[in-house]
């Protein structure tokens, strides 16, 4: 089998690994090989009995105190009940990673294979099938194990340990087969593939293998020297070889030169960037590709031919597969072809983004993406969710700004969260909205719960990838607003490794024009003023904050998944006295029915940090109306007037709006998202600070509340962080 591959990208890899009783002596042995710097495994998963769930932890510290390592790949717990939970928790598993490809193990993990082999396993090579040591074929009565001896060798199906792309696992794994699970996913690939292979055998030997004789990744596991470049991405046409640029090729496929027009400012900063752009004119005559040009850039165009009819043929004519397409949200005959054509090879890793054509227009924003993070585009899931009660008047203003929103091709589920005592008119309101981008599910309460629970319960992540917008009713959005969760979800979430850390738990809409939680009440605030002031070289930078916003906020599920264990920790008094002051000389210890006050104290003692935007005149992705309910009582007119002024700010309109003072989206210091590290870091007091000096207070903090002082190893884990092994 003669495979011409390049490796798979970095930091591509998530690694499955049960653990059992019986393994906890060996445990260090089995973990070893992740307990290094890795250049392609992001996270390893972790799957124990919930019977030893208390000591996996414990055994895990003590291994993970012993390290001297610290850059090694996150590490995460996940239990399940009972062996006949065993798949299903597999499954939950495998849909919590966000990763291209996965490393599925058994509870022996790397043991007993070759160096070779393991050397493969933990940088493997972007082969679209399973591969593993360990492959069969299966006969009427029983199976035969293949043996590979110098090549990959097809077999029906894998049994751990085995890698292969995540895309592969169907969202029914679990339901596939109750006896033999393995058996069955080498069935559902071979389905998916041409020659009916269910996966690749990999030699104990790989230094013969043809795919491999070009690829110097594969030295002796003692010789790996790993050096680490978070910059550097691999291409699909390289053979093998590294590319120091994040280069690519981006395909625009439209109908209509006006339709390129419209979209020719993103596809110029493409080209000015190093990549190779292509654009498809099909519904036009091929002398519209004569004026396939702006002032800043001249464009590759092509029509449809006799030589290339079809969307499909196009493709194959390019020199290389494209990583990404962009076309028209439009359902006439080419554009139906676009999904069922890169279906299959060798277009499956391209990403598709349809863009309706209104939104074009306004989809600048898109143009300071990295590739990296347009590949990512339809990982992220977004889930709005409101927060009303008896305020129809603001609900309505509210659900007005989301469907007058611009969505550029988005599926976004709406929550709408009806307090017991919603009037009414609020009802019919609810009853009357339409909401044409996604799925709607409204919620009633039947018992007044009051706003900590009307906000906490009203939006759950489902995985890693699922985010939560939460909107009490006196907010109103930008149309802006969904550009901006994307642009940043994607550069913090889902860009390189540099712009990614687990202390971000959020992204603002609003721009902080007050702080609130200094002892001695609010104060002005004015980020652009501040780092001015302090030197910072780009005061229009966005930046972070430990402060929680609550007036329009992406939360990320991480964080929300602790938030609610460590709720349930506070509220039950299991680890101190719900009086009891988490962080010192704050106003937020008087907000006793706030959610936020809670968020507040595990921001502080974890170090956490949110996005805010920072563009003039205080110009923001949402507003507050300051209405009267739950926090804003009724007062006398002059004086609620002179506080609502203190928190109005400007909404962003749309770009080529007829406000052209207005600041727009890349407004950004060199027109786009700054890097992770370059954002200055304020304190819940609107001060200038720095990652590590948040930590080590709040490390301090928990020291002196819990009387532990052990090293917090474990992600997201609010027990640990309270010392509390065994609170359910």
């Amino acid at each position: 089998m003669n495979l011409s591959t390049p490796p798979i990208e970095n930091h591509s890899l998530t690694a499955i690994l049960p653990i059992l009783s019986h393994s906890f002596e060996g445990l260090e042995v089995l973990l070893s090989p992740f307990l290094v710097p890795s250049d392609t495994i992001r996270e390893v998963i972790l799957i124990c009995p919930q019977t030893i769930l208390s000591d996996a932890r414990q055994v895990l510290k003590k291994i993970l105190s012993y390290s001297d390592t610290v850059d090694h790949p996150n590490l995460s717990l996940l239990p399940y009940t009972s062996s006949s939970f065993y798949n299903s928790t597999l499954t939950s598993a495998i849909f919590r990673v966000r990763t291209e490809w996965m490393l599925v193990l058994d509870n022996h993990g790397l043991q007993g294979l070759s160096s070779g082999q393991k050397a493969y396993l933990l940088s493997p090579l972007s082969i679209s099938l399973p591969v593993g040591p360990n492959g069969f074929l299966r006969f009427p009565a029983n199976s035969s194990r293949i043996l590979a001896t110098s090549d990959l060798e097809p077999a029906e199906y894998l049994i751990p340990p085995f890698v292969a792309p995540t895309h592969l696992f169907p969202r029914t794994f679990s339901h596939l087969a109750d006896s033999d699970p393995w058996l069955a996913f080498g069935v559902h690939v071979a389905k998916t593939h041409l020659e009916m292979i269910g996966g690749l055998v990999l030699p104990s030997d790989i230094s013969n293998l043809n795919c491999c004789e070009h690829n110097s990744r594969f030295p002796s596991l003692e010789m790996t020297q790993i050096e680490h470049n978070s910059t550097r991405i691999l291409s699909a046409d390289s053979d093998g070889h590294t590319q120091k640029s994040a280069s690519g090729r981006f395909a625009l496929v439209v109908p209509q030169l006006e339709d390129l027009y419209a979209f020719m400012p993103v596809l110029c900063r493409f080209q000015s960037a190093g990549h190779i752009v292509s654009v498809l004119l099909y519904q036009a005559s091929p002398s519209d590709t004569m004026h396939c040009s702006s002032e800043d850039c001249t464009l590759q165009c092509s029509t449809l031919s006799h030589s290339a009819p079809t969307f499909h043929n196009w493709l194959d004519s390019l020199d290389t597969s494209p990583d990404v397409v962009f076309a028209l949200d439009v359902q006439d005959f080419m554009s139906v072809t676009f999904t069922m054509v890169l279906l299959h090879e060798p277009y499956r890793k391209t990403t598709l983004i349809r863009l309706p054509r209104a939104d074009i227009p306004h989809s600048d924003w898109i143009g300071s993406l990295t590739l990296l993070e347009l590949r990512n585009w339809n990982v992220p899931e977004i889930t709005i969710s409101v927060i009303t009660d008896h305020r129809p008047h603001s609900l309505q203003r509210l659900l007005t700004s989301l469907t007058r929103a611009r969505y550029f091709g988005e599926r976004i589920g709406l929550r709408i969260n009806l307090e017991q005592t919603a009037d009414l008119e609020t009802l019919r309101v609810v009853q009357d909205f339409e909401w044409p981008h996604g799925d709607v599910f409204v919620h009633h309460r039947v018992i007044h719960g009051g706003l900590l629970p009307a906000v906490v319960e009203s939006w759950y992540p489902n995985s890693n990838d699922s985010y939560g917008l939460l909107l009490e009713d006196d907010i109103e959005v930008s149309a802006l607003f969904c550009a901006w969760i994307k642009m940043t979800i994607l550069r913090y979430r889902y860009g390189g490794p540099e712009n990614i850390s687990p202390s971000v738990f959020g992204i603002s809409l609003y721009q902080q024009k007050m702080v609130e939680l200094r002892p001695e009440g609010r104060r002005s605030f004015d980020a652009r003023a501040l780092f001015t002031t302090d030197g910072i070289p780009n005061p229009s930078t966005p930046y972070l904050s430990q402060i929680p916003c609550s007036w329009g906020a992406v939360y990320f599920p991480e964080h929300w998944r602790e938030f609610h264990d460590y709720l349930s920790i506070r509220l039950s008094e299991y680890s101190m006295k719900i009086h009891e002051n988490v962080v010192p000389d704050i106003r937020s210890n008087k907000w006793v029915k706030s959610w936020k006050k809670y968020f507040i104290e595990l921001v502080y003692l974890r170090g956490y940090v949110m996005l805010y935007p920072n563009y003039a005149n205080f110009t923001s992705l949402s507003i507050n109306h300051l209405e009267i309910g739950s926090h804003v009582k009724d007062q006398p007119a002059e004086e609620y007037s002179r506080k609502k002024a203190l928190f109005m700010l400007p909404l962003m309109p749309l770009t080529n709006a007829s406000v052209p003072l207005y600041p727009g989206l890349l407004d950004l210091p060199e027109q786009k998202l700054p890097s992770l590290s370059s954002l200055p870091v304020l304190d819940f007091m609107g001060k200038l600070s720095s990652a590590s000096d948040l930590l080590e207070r709040g490390t301090k903090r928990r020291t002196e509340l819990t009387g532990c002082s052990a090293t917090i190893s474990l992600t997201y884990d609010a027990r640990e962080l309270m010392c509390l092994q065994e609170f359910t």
